[in-house]
């Protein structure tokens, strides 16, 4: 999780790449519909890897279908008239996506899942007003899939999901992801480690205004492993961005080297 172009989609894809890679099977799918996954992996095709993107306009479609289907199928013309209107407003969609986002960490019963999730952390919100999202599907389907009844619980168990947030070495990044967290803690999801992504730190640098730079980070990578992180990965900075599996895969060789666990 986090803000946008901090690197998820890259670090999501340099994940489930690495597991995949280990012989596990896994799928990779993102509720952001700027991400370009596909573009990460460079559309080569890994065994054990599955790739996709939950669509918001087509679980907008599926969901207000079923709605209708159920919940309007005893309403005269003009309920169903008011029932379409209902079904238009932005919670449908937001709903919709819930619904699929449950469905997908639910897969995680049976293999990896891997979701590099929303910028905007909407699907956040949702959690923390699941109670909401409850009265909400009662009131027009009187049915809760399985998948969204277990979801809070399967987030919150951390051996079932591992929640990674992503980062700059920067203050507005770092301070984002940090209310991220906050977010997550709210609704009871702790966090398992965070992801510094770019960081000049590691490199041997000569160029004046990267050291410039350089030096300038080293307040914020303290902030996150002094008070922030359970655990810190750095990413270093790389020249070309990492697409394709040979270049993830040497992504994670540099995280895995700078893995650091933080005691609190």
């Amino acid at each position: 999780m986090g803000k946008g172009g901090v690197g998820k989609t890259t670090v999501a894809a340099a994940v489930a790449v690495a597991i995949a890679q280990k012989g596990f099977q896994v799928h990779l799918s993102t509720t952001d519909p700027a991400a370009h996954i596909a573009a990460a992996l460079n559309e080569e095709h890994l065994p054990n890897l599955t790739v996709s993107r939950i669509d918001p306009v087509a679980e907008t479609a599926k969901y207000a279908g079923e709605v209708m289907r159920k919940a309007g199928a005893n309403l005269d013309e003009k309920g169903r008239a008011l029932l379409e209107e209902d079904l238009r407003s932005p919670c449908t969609e937001e709903i919709a996506v819930f619904r699929a986002f449950a469905s997908a960490v639910a897969a995680g019963a049976n293999k990896f899942v891997v979701l590099d999730t929303a910028p905007t952390g909407h699907t956040v919100l949702l959690l923390d007003s699941a109670l909401a999202y409850h009265r909400e599907v009662t009131r027009q389907t009187s049915e809760m899939p399985e998948s969204v009844e277990k979801l809070l619980p399967r987030l919150r168990d951390p051996e079932f999901t591992r929640v990674l947030i992503v980062t700059l070495p920067e203050a507005t990044p770092v301070h984002e992801a940090a209310s991220l967290q906050r977010d997550l803690r709210r609704a009871g999801i702790e966090p398992y480690a965070w992801v510094i992504n770019q960081v000049l730190s590691p490199l041997q640098i000569s160029d004046p205004l990267l050291k410039q730079r350089q030096g300038h980070e080293v307040k914020y990578l303290r902030e996150v492993k002094e008070t922030l992180a359970a655990r810190v990965v750095v990413i270093p900075w790389q020249i070309q961005p990492p697409i394709g599996v040979q270049a993830l895969n040497q992504l994670n060789a540099a995280r895995d080297s700078r893995e650091e666990k933080v005691e609190q």
